[in-house]
């Protein structure tokens, strides 16, 4: 596991219990700060979600493409470990 899976892993998990908090609030009458945190919160994880897919599959597309520039012996010695 990865310092960057378990960053977006703690960032989920926080925002999970943040929109279930918003819950809490607005059963205790609080509904326009639960509103406003909600929208906040929903936006922030699919942010951290989205930004580390783009991340994974820019890595995946690198490592796995044969590109011009990249010599045919490392694919070869890649490919085979």
């Amino acid at each position: 596991m990865t310092f960057s899976k378990l960053l977006v892993a703690w960032l989920l998990l926080n925002g999970t219990i943040w929109i279930y908090l918003s819950y809490a609030l607005a059963y205790l009458g609080r509904g326009q700060i639960a509103e406003t945190l909600s929208k906040t919160v929903v936006v922030e994880v699919l942010g951290v979600v989205l930004v580390y897919s783009l991340k994974a599959l820019f890595e995946n597309l690198s490592k796995n493409n044969t590109w011009p520039d990249k010599p045919k012996a490392a694919d070869k010695i890649e490919r085979d470990c």
